[in-house]
């Protein structure tokens, strides 16, 4: 049977089954590796496999099929791959925030389950099923995010995103965001992933136990935030309980201290800046690299950061000079900031409107 989006899966393996079938081929051309529950024996596969399969039935006088029993497959390479299903960019309310902000596991994940029987379930009481979605992803980083919390009780929210955003898995060499083969992490199209699909990269629990920096921010910054874009004090009291007045001028959105760095509608030379707060142990030196972003040239102010405790907050500037218009698309680097130990990589989105 060929899967559409729009299809329920479901549905049709309960047709066949209500029609006398005991086995399902399902074609899906866009999902093919999200699986699922099934009332009867079933596969899925892909348009390359259903055209091989098609092809061996048209020449084979008694074509024959057996559906193995499902194994796990471990060291897949490459992944992760973004899934066609991800919650992807830009950021329409407030674009200078490059979302989503990580990418997580969230394919065919083994989850707790209901144990009541029901008929997505195909009648069985399970504790564990198999499910793909964005809400897979979201489980993962808030178990990151509790871990991060009990090892560092004092944290803020903010530097526990921080903490996350900035340790994706990273290609140590180049300092960009990789997959398992040291590559561009691909969408399941084949085509090069963006911070418009995977954020900051793909979570890694163990470097953000110790990510050397963090970019905090507190209520007073995200006022300043909502100002930039426009918010009434009437707006702002719904949130705040009390009468709140914008700075004049506000502070500029882009401005706003998020682990990553996004300019939504750069109308010529631009600085963005951006603090960083220190949680190592002991002096340390952290030095700049950015990546190349088309049609801007970029500079960071200072390049090279002194620390000399932890806690010890620090301030740079990063200037953006654009030489070519990015014709309504954006264009992506990044800056990551290194010492002998950690990297602490933010990733870059900018729109170019005018030079």
């Amino acid at each position: 049977m060929l899967e559409k989006l729009s299809d329920d899966r479901f549905e049709k393996v309960t047709a066949i089954e209500e029609g006398g079938g005991v086995g399902m081929i399902l074609i899906d051309p866009v999902a093919k590796y999200v699986l699922g529950q099934s009332v009867i024996q079933s596969v899925l596969i892909g348009e390359a496999e259903a055209e091989e399969l098609q092809t061996y039935m048209k020449t084979e006088k008694n074509p024959t099929a057996r559906i193995y029993q499902t194994v796990t497959n471990v060291g897949i390479k490459p992944a992760p791959v973004m899934a066609i299903f991800s919650s992807k960019g830009p950021n329409v309310i407030t674009p200078d925030i490059i979302k989503p902000d990580i990418t997580a596991p969230g394919v065919n994940i083994l989850a707790a389950w209901s144990p009541v029987a029901t008929e997505k379930t195909a009648g069985n009481n399970i504790d564990y099923n198999i499910i793909s979605g964005t809400s897979m992803s979201c489980p993962h980083v808030s178990a990151v995010a509790a871990l991060l919390k009990s090892v560092h009780p004092y944290w803020s929210p903010a530097a526990i995103k921080s903490a996350i955003m900035t340790t994706d898995t990273t290609n140590i060499l180049t300092a960009t965001v990789a997959d398992n083969t040291g590559s561009f992490i691909r969408n399941d199209d084949s085509t090069n992933a963006t911070p418009f699909d995977y954020g900051s990269g793909h979570i890694n629990p163990a470097a953000a136990i110790d990510p050397g920096l963090i970019y905090d921010f507190d209520t007073n910054n995200l006022i300043d935030l909502l100002c930039s874009y426009g918010a009434s004090v009437a707006q702002l009291k719904n949130l705040t309980g009390t009468p709140v007045y914008c700075k004049k001028p506000p502070t500029l959105s882009y401005n706003f201290n998020y682990p990553s760095i996004g300019v939504a509608n750069m109308a010529g030379n631009v600085s963005v800046y951006r603090t960083v707060t220190y949680v190592g142990d002991g002096p340390t030196v952290y030095y700049s690299k950015l990546e190349t972003i088309t049609g801007v040239r970029t500079w960071v102010y200072p390049n090279v950061l002194r620390f000399s405790k932890s806690g010890e907050k620090m301030t740079y500037r990063i200037d953006f000079v654009p030489y070519k218009s990015s014709n309504g698309s954006f264009e992506f680097g990044s800056l990551t900031w290194r010492n002998d130990v950690h990297l602490v990589r933010s990733p870059i989105a900018v729109n170019v409107v005018s030079v």
